[in-house]
């Protein structure tokens, strides 16, 4: 598998038409490094399989663009002033990161974020409100925080209710896909303090609970089934 994503990645032009099929296109693809190219495929790649293929992952997040910038962090442009509407940006410090597929994970969480972007409509997506997809887990999850400190779901951490919101599920879909990602937090003391120092020492984290696994799961399945994103979980009682 990786020596077929590398032969993709060596040629700029190949590489923009692999990701094509999964509902991208690239803005200038020449200006990502081979290495760069290798890393946003191999994202792509397991989230698509994840989703149940490139064409169920172009249908359930619709077309993206996508661009690299030399400085700052990455983001959605939820809403784009022209086609094909939506944006994602990459700084080269988050895909330049060590060990190497944290800069996966980065892609990730801001393709989930592009997800949730698909539920919401116009007004929301240009006022950068949660979608749906968010608005439905944080019922669903209760009181459960997300898997990792940016991830939450806490006010604590976050200048407000939708921006922690919107990072939950970002980081829930990122520690779904990427059980290393959580296994690498675990070793940092402020991934493992924060649940005490919110007020929530039971719960033991980085490490997705099971509201958030069940959750996520069940977007996943959808996405497979090509049903529009809207939750069909148990009631809250129904879990431990």
């Amino acid at each position: 598998m990786d020596s077929d994503l590398e032969l993709i990645a060596v040629d700029a032009e190949r590489w923009a038409r692999e990701l094509q099929k999964h509902g991208f296109s690239i803005i200038m693809p020449e200006r990502w490094e081979e290495r760069e190219r290798l890393l946003a495929l191999r994202a792509v790649r397991r989230m698509a399989r994840a989703l149940g293929g490139p064409e169920e992952m172009r249908r359930t997040l619709g077309p993206i663009a996508l661009a690299k910038r030399k400085t700052g962090g990455g983001g959605l442009y939820a809403f784009w002033p022209r086609p094909p509407w939506m944006r994602i940006v990459v700084g080269e410090a988050l895909l330049r990161q060590q060990p190497e597929w944290l800069g996966e994970v980065a892609l990730i969480h801001e393709l989930a974020h592009a997800w949730d972007a698909r539920t919401a409509n116009l007004v929301s997506r240009i006022l950068g409100r949660p979608g749906r997809i968010v608005r439905e887990m944080v019922r669903f999850v209760g009181e459960e925080p997300g898997p990792t400190r940016y991830g939450s779901g806490l006010r604590l951490f976050h200048r407000n209710a939708s921006t922690a919101a919107s990072e939950q599920w970002a980081e829930t879909v990122a520690a779904y896909l990427y059980p290393e990602y959580i296994a690498h937090l675990s070793g940092r003391p402020e991934e493992r303090e924060w649940p005490a120092q919110a007020g929530r020492p039971e719960h033991l984290r980085p490490g997705l609970g099971i509201r958030h696994r069940v959750y996520v799961e069940g977007r996943f399945l959808e996405g497979q089934d090509g049903m529009t994103p809207t939750p069909n979980l148990p009631e809250k009682s129904s879990i431990p």
